[in-house]
C-alpha cells in the first residue's frame, strides 16, 4: 500500500517543469506524503536519506553560526546535484519537518524554492502532518 498522496505535492511536481518526484517527511523521519509514482520501499529509503541530510545541514548550520558569531539563523534548505545536473532539493519547515522534490538540471532552482519554501512558511505541511 502507498502512503498517503496529498494534492500540494502532486501539484508542486506537476506545476514546475523538470520536477519529477517530491516526499513529505515528519520531524522523526517517518514518510507523512509522496507525490504519485513513489514505490513504499523508495520512500522509506528516500525518509531516512532526509533524515540524515536534515541532520548534517542543521548541524553545519549551526557550526556557521557560531564561527560566523552570529548566532545563525538556522538549516534553511539543502541542494545536492549530481555530474548530470539533477538534483536533490530539501526544506526544512518551521515544524521541523522537510519537503523534497528530485528534479532535472532544465528546473529553476529558484522558482522550485520559492515554492518549497512558501508551502513550508505556509503552514501546508503541518496541516498534512496533523
Amino acid at each position: 500500500m502507498p502512503h498517503p498522496q496529498p494534492s500540494f505535492l502532486s501539484e508542486l511536481v506537476t506545476a514546475m517543469a523538470g520536477a519529477v518526484a517530491a516526499i513529505h517527511v515528519s520531524p522523526e523521519g517517518l514518510v507523512v506524503g509522496t507525490s504519485p509514482g513513489i514505490g513504499r520501499d523508495d520512500a522509506d529509503k528516500w525518509a531516512a536519506v532526509m533524515s540524515a541530510l536534515s541532520a548534517v545541514s542543521t548541524n553545519s548550520a549551526d557550526i556557521i553560526g557560531r564561527v560566523a558569531s552570529d548566532g545563525g539563523g538556522g538549516w534553511g534548505h539543502s541542494i545536492i546535484e549530481d555530474r548530470c545536473g539533477q538534483n536533490l532539493t530539501l526544506v526544512g519547515a518551521p515544524d521541523k519537518s522537510m519537503l523534497a522534490v528530485i528534479c532535472t538540471k532544465d528546473t529553476d532552482l529558484g522558482e522550485l524554492l520559492a515554492r518549497m519554501i512558501g508551502l513550508a512558511e505556509q503552514g501546508a505541511l503541518a496541516l498534512v502532518a496533523a
